[in-house]
């Protein structure tokens, strides 16, 4: 796996942040104080509020004036959007994987969801093929608009799910989501852009169903 290269420190500290926020080690409502977090990662204030203010445009965190931010809160109603617009989107730039997309990365990302389904109790594993899937469902579209926007919509999707599921997912919704994922590479292959964009949407809405069903949304 190659080593990430960041560009500037705001760039550290932005994707760490987001890491922590996607995993819930920041939790809804937890205050982010920017003096904390700049003696943590030994640097000044000024890359934290650059960090701060690109997760607030994400809507990951909600900057209060003389305080920090505060990682915005998980509702019902915010994964229900976040899954309709994501399904719209994914459904969309599908369609171009469909076209374009190689045989030699179909077999690189197989093999990584045969290893998976070898390891269904490796949520790390399990975390990077699920965004290796994703990521080349998108690989392919041009429209900058559509890709920050699904961007995000991904992150938030993955924090909501990471959430509700209250931490890692069982083996079996690995394995399960696995398939799917496995379903989608076998659509790819056809390189038919109205199956894998069925088989996208169908497995979006079933990430959303086993969202909504988290105990967490029944409260």
């Amino acid at each position: 796996m190659g080593i990430k290269v960041f560009q500037s420190l705001g760039d550290q500290v932005f994707e760490t942040l987001k890491e922590k926020i996607i995993n819930n080690e920041y939790k809804p409502g937890e205050l982010m104080q920017i003096d904390k977090i700049a003696n943590e990662f030994g640097v000044s204030t000024t890359p934290v509020r650059e960090a701060l203010l690109r997760l607030e445009s994400m809507g990951l965190v909600s900057i209060e004036r003389n305080k920090g931010a505060v990682v915005t809160q998980v509702s019902k109603k915010l994964a229900q959007y976040t899954w309709e617009f994501r399904r719209l989107l994914e459904a969309h730039t599908s369609r171009d994987a469909a076209i374009h997309c190689s045989d030699a990365e179909l077999e690189a990302l197989e093999s990584t969801l045969r290893l998976v389904l070898d390891h269904p109790g490796d949520f790390e594993l399990y975390k990077k093929s699920d965004i290796a899937m994703h990521a080349l469902l998108s690989k392919y579209t041009e429209n900058h608009l559509i890709l920050n926007s699904l961007n995000n919509l991904s992150v938030n999707a993955r924090r909501i799910r990471y959430f509700a599921e209250e931490g890692p997912f069982l083996e079996e919704v690995i394995v399960s989501v696995t398939y799917e994922h496995l379903s989608i590479v076998e659509a790819l292959k056809t390189h038919d852009a109205d199956l894998v964009e069925q088989r996208v949407k169908r497995h979006l809405m079933n990430a959303q169903n086993r969202t909504m069903e988290s105990s967490y949304f029944e409260r």
